[in-house]
């Protein structure tokens, strides 16, 4: 090989060596000869001696190119392709339909707390005439709660065969009622007096269960404003009918009501009762706000004829004459559905239920 390029070096003249040795020569270590005694010995005309071939062979060496090997291949980078394992076969989930709703008070709900113990137990009347007291842990057997004073609290008590007067005279006093049960009495039961009255009380949590009468509302220029909440009554017919016409809520020359997630029941058992709520035209009552109402029983569940809003009111199915008895024209705004309940008082089905009565007598 180099003596090949030796004899090309020699025949190819002045110019193309100098070339060479002009680019190459710049990349000569010193051990090796220079381009410039290289030429001048390639210049030289006479002719090769041995020695000269060997320094020319030297001079091929030092300004030869050696031949670049191909550059080894790089590892690949990008991993080898790999197949994906079947997705799993999903697997149905089963959902079991949704509980029905528990959405109104019941008789478990409210009234004393379950395993309440009374801390006192009487059977003649308590009359409470000091302001601001504070009424706990009382038990009544056939005797009344008469409220004689200002700010008064009524909290866990329970009355059987009594009632809760809120005024006794000209003046009404206001209590509050918190986690309080009224029961039927025990004995025989005839009258219809109801069990909370005249008015202007909150009650909050109460549960009324039994007895002929429910809540009043009356009394609206001593009394004023009459507020129940988160409360449960059960109006049921008297032993002996009589003139009994229950209800478990009404108004008589009643003030404003405002009645809020509770739930009114009337059972009549072969006697002739009203309606569950009874706040009509013709009895010198004033406004309702009904916020979330479960209304059953009666000839008409929902008997209605003052001004106010009605949301939220749920009305049983199976009232003997229909679910509304409304002056529908004064009452703005209006939602309602007919349900049907267990006997939880949970709801199971409903129908949305228009507004469309103009009585509410």
């Amino acid at each position: 090989m180099k003596t090949k390029i030796i004899d090309q070096l020699i025949n190819a003249g002045p110019s193309l060596v100098l070339a060479g040795v002009l680019v190459i020569g710049m990349a000569v270590a010193p051990a090796w000869p220079t381009g410039e005694e290289c030429q001048e010995r390639l210049f030289d005309p006479a002719p090769l001696k041995p020695d000269q071939r060997a320094f020319l062979e030297t001079c091929v060496g030092a300004f030869t190119l050696p031949t670049t090997p191909p550059s080894p291949t790089a590892p690949s980078t990008t991993p080898p392709a790999t197949t994906a394992p079947p997705s799993p076969t999903a697997t149905a989930t089963v959902t079991a339909p949704p509980a029905p709703e528990s959405e109104f008070p019941t008789p478990a709900t409210t009234g004393v707390p379950a395993g309440w113990t009374p801390a006192t137990t009487r059977t003649t009347d308590l009359r409470i005439t000091e302001a601001g007291a504070i009424v706990r842990d009382v038990r009544l057997v056939n005797a009344s709660l008469i409220i004689a004073a200002r700010d008064v609290t009524i909290r866990r008590v329970q009355i059987e065969g009594g009632a809760i007067h809120t005024k006794p005279g000209s003046t009404c006093f206001n209590p509050t009622i918190e986690d309080t049960s009224i029961l039927r009495a025990t004995g025989p039961t005839t009258g219809s007096e109801p069990v909370i009255e005249p008015g202007g009380y909150t009650a909050r949590r109460v549960k009324i269960n039994g007895p002929p009468e429910g809540f009043r509302v009356g009394a609206k220029a001593a009394c004023g404003t009459t507020t129940i909440l988160d409360s449960f009554a059960l109006a049921r017919s008297p032993d002996d009918c009589g003139d009994w016409h229950g209800d478990a809520l009404q108004g008589y020359d009643g003030g404003p009501l405002v009645i809020r997630h509770s739930t009114l029941v009337l059972e009549e058992r072969g006697c002739g009762g009203t309606a569950p709520f009874f706040y009509p035209r013709n009895q010198g009552n004033t406004s309702v706000v009904v916020d979330r109402l479960l209304v059953k029983g009666g000839g008409y569940a929902f008997r209605l004829g003052m001004p106010g809003s009605v949301t939220g009111l749920r009305i049983v199915a199976g009232s003997t004459y229909g679910p509304i008895d409304v002056r529908c024209s004064v009452v703005s705004p209006w939602e309602a559905q007919v349900v049907t309940v267990d006997p939880n008082y949970r709801i199971l089905t409903r129908t949305p239920r228009s507004c469309n009565t103009e009585t509410g007598s």
